[in-house]
């Protein structure tokens, strides 16, 4: 049963002529019988009587338009939705991110915007560690990903660039005695006990941290190695150490713990955001768009 043959017997089944409907679908009206005389071979019922002066439907044949109908009304809602799709008005955005990236201020703002534009595309989002989002883009399992530059070569066809660049700062007890000054230098702190992000975290920043120390001329004393980024401030909020963090973990305001920003040249981190090349999702193009718009944006606001 071809979908060109229901369309042929609902022209006719609505105009009750065979000439009428022929001339409403562009076809000659034997082709029209022949097809018509096809579906009812198919179905095994005849869904038209028919003389030479008049056409009306079987008892059959209208029980058969009622179906008919819903399925050549689900067809147009299927077009619909497909364009709509191609166009970026509907659709489902598979979107990776670090834990660490949602304390950002241009990614939850970014989301927050796009869900206002777009309220019918659905961004599916799923935290993960940066190695996985590289992982997961080749997979095709995600469509962009917020993440910290890897040590690894990405999949091909994955193009990661720099997006977000924010301030690295210390968090350091409100009782140190560096507290009162408005900014450090690591060299400053080469005395204190680190707590770090662990190296295998894939954040990229445990090394960028120790590569900032060795210019200041000296290695870390790390006494503890943490993921989350909030019992890191705790720690230090206990006295455990200090730690080295985004400027957007300042939102983190636990009692006995100050932020302070650092003179080091290159403190800073960067988040970058991954995609396949050439991918011609109009919603993914839309929401890297803004992506870009609001870091820009963010990017102006005072630390």
């Amino acid at each position: 049963m071809k979908l060109r043959q229901l369309q042929y017997f609902n022209a006719v089944a609505e105009e009750l002529s065979f000439s009428r409907a022929a001339f409403k679908l562009h076809v000659a009206q034997p082709s029209l019988s022949v097809q018509i005389k096809a579906l009812e071979d198919e179905v095994g019922a005849r869904l038209f009587e028919r003389d030479k002066r008049h056409v009306d439907l079987t008892p059959a044949g209208r029980r058969f338009r009622g179906r008919v109908a819903e399925l050549l009304s689900l067809v147009e809602s299927a077009k619909t939705e497909a364009r709509s799709t191609e166009r970026g008005l509907h659709g489902t955005l598979a979107v990776g991110y670090t834990a660490l990236s949602m304390f950002s201020t241009a990614l939850p703002y970014a989301i927050r915007r796009y869900r206002a534009l777009a309220p019918n595309v659905v961004i599916a989002l799923r935290e993960l560690t940066s190695l996985e989002q590289i992982y997961e883009l080749g997979e095709r399992r995600l469509d962009l990903g917020v993440l910290r530059k890897v040590d690894v070569e990405a999949p091909k066809g994955v193009a990661v660039v720099e997006w977000y660049r924010t301030p690295l700062i210390a968090a350091i007890p409100k009782d140190h005695p560096r507290a009162g000054q408005e900014a450090l230098s690591l060299a400053e702190l080469k005395n204190d006990a680190f707590i770090m992000y662990p190296r295998r975290a894939g954040t990229g920043i445990y090394w960028h941290v120790l590569e900032l120390c060795t210019a200041a001329g000296f290695r870390p004393r790390t006494v503890r190695e943490v993921l989350e980024s909030s019992t890191m401030i705790g720690l230090v909020a206990a006295g455990v150490g200090i730690a080295i963090v985004p400027a957007d973990m300042n939102c983190i305001q636990i009692a006995g713990v100050v932020y302070r920003r650092l003179r080091d040249p290159g403190a800073h981190t960067t988040l970058h955001v991954a995609r396949r090349a050439g991918d011609r999702s109009e919603h993914l193009r839309a929401f890297y768009r803004l992506l870009k718009e609001c870091a820009r944006v963010q990017a102006k606001l005072p630390v």
